[in-house]
């Protein structure tokens, strides 16, 4: 495993009320090589991790995308979509974190599940690694998919915003043919204010999840 450190810290804190569970409780990979297999969600509430009636269903949209593509998961949390990313086919994830409890967290996960080959974690501010991370790859048209899974507070106030949309647009434009992207928000935020595109959006209870490919900028073909 690759273990990188930049940036400030910054909370991951959703905005919306934590879930009721404090102590460590385990995640369950859902899919693919994996399948059955657990991470340990370390119950701090600056973490929310997504359903997993919600991964089940990001996953099964994304169908056989994962298979030979690289992952970035800028918000990782547990660090969980990347694993399942990685069951399903992905070749290597790049997972950014600022918080350190979380990360040791995921470096406990990433050894328990041997997968250090295949995951980048670093530790940072997704916001200050992402113009290097998300840079133009020459000579390389490895598909992406890209996980967008901010804290929810991060898309109402303005310069989270805004950073949020510099992040997709620059997926857009850099992201190879055949990449996806998934931005995670919950219904409060309006989702015509992303950035323009055919999004394929679904809503799962509070929850919503808006789909493109990036390098077309047009909406998936479901």
């Amino acid at each position: 495993m690759k273990s990188k450190s930049k940036g400030k810290s910054q909370s991951n804190e959703r905005s919306d009320p934590p879930s009721k569970p404090t102590k460590p409780t385990k995640l369950r990979i859902i899919g693919g090589t994996m399948r059955a297999r657990t991470v340990t969600y370390h119950g701090a509430e600056f973490t929310r991790p997504m359903r997993d009636s919600v991964r089940e269903n990001l996953f099964n949209i994304l169908g056989r995308a994962c298979q030979g593509a690289i992952a970035f998961d800028l918000f990782a949390g547990t660090g969980v979509l990347g694993f399942e990313a990685i069951s399903r086919g992905a070749t290597h994830v790049s997972a950014v974190e600022p918080v350190r409890q979380a990360v040791i967290q995921i470096k406990k996960s990433i050894d328990h599940l041997g997968v250090a080959a295949k995951f980048t974690l670093i530790q940072a501010d997704a916001f200050y690694v992402a113009d290097d991370l998300l840079r133009p790859r020459i000579n390389d048209d490895t598909p992406w998919i890209v996980f967008l899974s901010p804290p929810y507070a991060f898309w109402q106030e303005q310069e989270t915003y805004d950073k949020l949309c510099r992040i997709i647009r620059q997926v857009q434009s850099n992201a190879p043919p055949g990449s996806v992207l998934c931005a995670e928000t919950d219904t409060r935020f309006d989702i015509e204010l992303l950035p323009p595109g055919q999004w394929d959006v679904r809503t799962y209870g509070i929850t919503r999840l808006a789909f493109i490919e990036p390098a077309n900028v047009c909406g998936m073909n479901l």
